[in-house]
């Protein structure tokens, strides 16, 4: 830490940060980051992987303890006790569900350690022979659990376990199949080498079965039936979604060019029986084409989950339990390849209820640029870092353009949906930034989105202000109420307002504010044809700017009883009769 605080004078940042005091803020962040960085070094250190070989897994590691320290902000009751007891509780926490993500892949039960090359570990594994009697296998072997860890200096040490039995060929392709489906995608493929180390970790971890692997020519045999059961034999274009595995020269008809020439050189061998040592024997036949680098094709692309997931996310026709049933069976189809910024491995990852309607009506290359905002900014909520992008406006020719080059920079809270358009909610933030209200910015309007960063190329924190929904506060934040006092998502400032409408047109006022009006008084007048008709005058918070507007729409069902308001809309009244006169 930067420098000595007491606990008292701990317990007074965090409350004030919590109500939006910048000073303090950083004074927290400047404090405990180096600690966080030391409980990440500490954590590698005692595993024996401190190294500067490590250094973006160091930066994971401190990104989810960074994560832990501000739930601990959030959280921490002064009453019982320290708060750096209190937060090393969270920070490890966090630190140890990312270690089991980078380090565990395959949920090994007992997971393997990571050990130091010696003599005596070499020694160890110097007699054994064949794959199946391995004890110590290469990291290098196995990208899939090392990454990023690999180096000639570490070795996987694979736990002992009991020859419990060989497998049923039956057994044997569906153990493949799993391997193949949680350690390969589109962006990462398997040799053959590396899927029999890794169908041996995954017997040893679920079975505890450490009986000898087949012989790798059997595996090769088993790999063949399965590309020849699931794949076309032919490539074409219209035939690339029928894969279910690639594999190196899929497009070439490897597997083709490989099963012709075993069926030439059988039909050779039968013929040569009666000449053996001639024909049979001569050297220098065509070679078989090399079949691996295998990756098995999921039932959705990375790309595809991403949608996907934003989609129900973002949903306004699931609750929270749907949307997060829905979200597992979807991580179930992936690769252990596959992080999502909704999902942090049990639940969704940002509050669901405050999010209503939905995005559609957009052309393929806007929905994926809209796809890579939303999850870059998510990413930025996720972990409290600043943004910076460029704001755009649409042309006559349906062209999207830059506003202007600058850059905004903004301190991301949160993401609403309010009549079909996204929105960033945060701090604008920067270098000569005098505005420090908070703004809303439409996502799709938003491009060449990127974290913020220092000249050392560290991530800058957000900023914070006295906002409901601040972030490190645990207060609770209701995006309704902010969306229904921010008509249209105007910017000034909200007051209350009377609005006279027939008991029978509430669906209008429903539609645009919500739950968040409220009935105030009871009106019985008489209309044109001597008849008394019921008004009720109703209460909403909202913008007074947009009001003016939204009066105008609905200008012969309801009637603004703020008399400043009302002269406004005379005068525009006005202004639209000159137009049109």
């Amino acid at each position: 830490m930067s420098e000595f605080l007491t606990e008292e004078e701990i317990n007074d940042l965090i409350a004030k940060a919590k109500t939006g005091d910048n000073n303090a803020w950083q004074k927290l962040y400047d404090n405990y980051e180096l600690y966080v960085h030391n409980c990440v070094w500490k954590r590698l250190w005692k595993m024996e992987m401190a190294d500067s070989y490590y250094k973006d897994m160091e930066e994971d590691l401190f990104m989810a303890g960074w994560d832990g320290f501000v739930n601990a902000i959030r959280n921490h009751d002064p009453g019982k006790g320290k708060f750096l007891t209190y937060a090393t509780y969270y920070i490890n926490g966090e630190i140890t569900k990312e270690l089991q993500l980078l380090l565990n892949p395959l949920g090994l039960k007992n997971r393997p350690k990571y050990v130091r090359d010696s003599e005596e570990s070499r020694d160890n594994g110097s007699n054994r022979e064949g794959l199946g009697n391995i004890t110590k296998v290469s990291l290098e072997t196995i990208p899939e659990i090392a990454t990023p860890l690999q180096t000639h200096e570490k070795e996987l040490s694979v736990p002992e376990a009991p020859d419990r039995g060989a497998y049923s060929i039956e057994r044997r392709v569906l153990q493949i199949m799993e391997v193949l489906r949680r350690q390969t995608d589109e962006d990462h493929s398997i040799t053959k080498s590396e899927l029999g180390n890794l169908l041996r970790l995954y017997r040893i971890g679920r079975y505890d079965n450490g009986t000898p692997l087949e012989d790798p020519r059997t595996l090769t045999d088993t790999m063949i039936d399965i590309l020849q059961e699931l794949d076309p034999m032919e490539y074409s274009e219209n035939r690339e979604a029928e894969y279910k595995i690639r594999y190196n020269g899929y497009k070439e008809d490897r597997l083709k060019q490989r099963l012709n020439l075993e069926s030439e050189k059988e039909n050779k061998e039968k013929g040569s029986k009666k000449e053996s040592g001639k024909a049979g024997s001569k050297k220098g036949g065509k070679k078989a084409p090399s079949i691996t680098g295998f990756s098995y094709v999921h039932t959705f692309s990375n790309a595809e989950l991403d949608q996907l997931m934003q989609l129900i996310s973002f949903s306004d026709m699931l609750s929270l339990d749907e949307k997060t049933k829905l979200i597992r069976k979807l991580m179930g189809t992936a690769s252990e390849y596959y992080h999502s910024p909704f999902w942090d491995g049990e639940g969704v990852r940002f509050h669901p209820q405050g999010i209503y309607g939905r995005f559609s009506g957009r052309t393929q290359q806007d929905r994926q640029q809209f796809a890579e905002n939303i999850k870059q900014i998510q990413n930025a909520v996720n972990h409290l870092w600043q943004i910076r992008f460029r704001f755009n406006q649409y042309t006559e020719g349906h062209e999207m353009i830059p506003k202007s080059e600058y850059m905004h920079a903004l301190s991301p809270y949160h993401l609403v949906v309010y009549h079909d358009n996204y929105y960033c909610i945060g701090l604008k933030t920067g270098a000569g930034t005098d505005d420090k209200r908070i703004w809303h910015y439409r996502v799709d309007l938003m491009s060449d989105i990127e974290i913020n960063r220092d000249p050392d190329g560290k991530p800058i924190p957000i900023e914070v202000y006295n906002f409901a929904g601040l972030p490190i506060a645990n207060s609770a934040w209701n995006p309704e109420t902010y969306m229904a006092e921010h008509l249209n998502m105007a910017y000034d400032e909200p007051q209350d307002i009377k609005i006279k409408i027939r008991n029978t047109d509430y669906t209008i006022l429903h539609d645009w504010f919500g739950d968040h009006y409220e009935k105030v008084e009871e009106l019985i007048e008489t209309d044109e044809n001597g008849r008394e008709v019921t008004y009720d005058i109703v209460l909403v918070r909202t913008s007074p700017y947009m009001i003016v507007h939204w009066a105008m729409q609905y200008g012969t069902n309801v009637e603004i009883m703020n008399e400043e308001i009302r002269e406004k809309i005379r005068e525009e009244i006005r202004r639209v009769a000159r137009r049109y006169e």
